[in-house]
């Protein structure tokens, strides 16, 4: 029986041999590719458990850039959202407005959503998606642009840059939205938390006309705690509308549209909001409204003339005023 013992000893061998050929013949992933294969962090998983909200559960992204902050929101099982994490955004371009136009170094405001498409493990910033800049509504009024991003690498001039380490995190939010059955993730940019006092202070801003359907859905959001569901018409945006609105922005609008709203009471609402796992990321924050962002050239060599600025201390702005200031300006919606 010695034979059959050297035969099986001789034949595990081979089979090893084969195995290690194998593996060193298979394509090394590289290291982005192995960051987007990441799962959420422990403690992440760990406050979704706690809560009952399943990794997979559908995905909201409100990003606000005078505070440099980008939330992300998960949905319970009635199909009311919580906060499940605030992350610094790094960098982005320009100031407060719209982006209008290819090259203008603007991050774009507005609502825009992630395709399973967008998802880009091999980015040169680490790991990005694309947001879907320029939407139907941009593209009728005339803005120009693409590629817009939610990246690593904190370099951006129109892009929302954030750490590595944050941008894998938020791309694992993301992907396993998509992953777990959802057709698209939206992201809402909005300029600033759309508080009556924040309205207020930036009431000169030639943006402003631009912003009443920002300040809707944040407003919607905030009584009702359910996604913004965003519709397009008459060269606008129409939020939660109670009649059925597409997604054509020169279509005509309804007559009467009306508005869909679940809102919350007071009571469910503060047990809502003390139930959200509320997670902080720790990060810079090197881009504030007041800081002149980057050119082409110091993006492309990695440098950045910006200083990081913790907590920066708002300022109304000075923007230009240009020829489409007015593009997008909503009228009153029927009630």
């Amino acid at each position: 029986m010695r034979w059959l013992w050297f035969f099986t000893r001789q034949m595990r061998l081979v089979a090893m041999a084969i195995a290690v050929a194998i593996q060193a013949l298979a394509p090394v992933a590289s290291a982005d590719e192995q960051a987007a294969e990441k799962p959420l962090p422990s403690s992440v998983e760990a406050a979704l458990l706690l809560k009952d909200i399943p990794t997979g559960a559908p995905v909201y992204i409100r990003v606000f850039k005078e505070e440099s902050e980008l939330e992300v929101w998960k949905a319970r099982d009635n199909g009311r959202y919580a906060l499940v994490k605030t992350f610094p955004v790094c960098n982005w371009g320009g100031t407060l407005g719209p982006k209008r136009t290819m090259g203008d170094s603007m991050s774009p405001e507005g609502f825009y959503r992630v395709t399973p498409g967008a998802l880009k493990p091999d980015s040169k910033y680490h790991l990005a998606f694309n947001i879907g800049y320029p939407n139907a509504l941009d593209r009728a009024l005339g803005r120009t642009g693409s590629f817009i991003m939610v990246h690593g690498d904190c370099k951006s001039v129109g892009c929302f840059a954030m750490s590595d380490q944050g941008i894998e995190e938020i791309y694992a939010f993301v992907r396993d939205s998509l992953a777990a059955g959802e057709s698209s993730v939206p992201v809402h940019v909005f300029p600033f938390r759309m508080t009556a006092a924040n309205m207020a202070r930036h009431a000169d801003n030639p943006a402003r006309d631009t912003w009443q359907p920002l300040k809707e859905a944040y407003d919607d959001f905030a009584r009702t705690r359910e996604r913004p569901e965003i519709g397009m018409c008459g060269r606008r945006y129409v939020v939660n509308p109670l009649m059925p609105v597409g997604d054509d922005p020169n279509a005509a609008c309804p007559a009467l549209i009306g508005k869909r709203l679940a809102p919350l009471s007071p009571r469910i609402k503060k047990r809502l909001a003390k139930a959200d796992p509320g997670l902080e990321a720790k990060g810079q924050k090197l881009k504030g409204v007041q800081v002149a962002s980057p050119g082409w050239e110091d993006y492309i060599l990695g440098t950045t003339s910006s200083t990081p600025t913790a907590n920066p201390a708002p300022r109304k702005q000075s923007i230009a005023t240009s020829s489409d200031t007015s593009l997008g300006a909503l009228q009153s919606i029927a009630k």
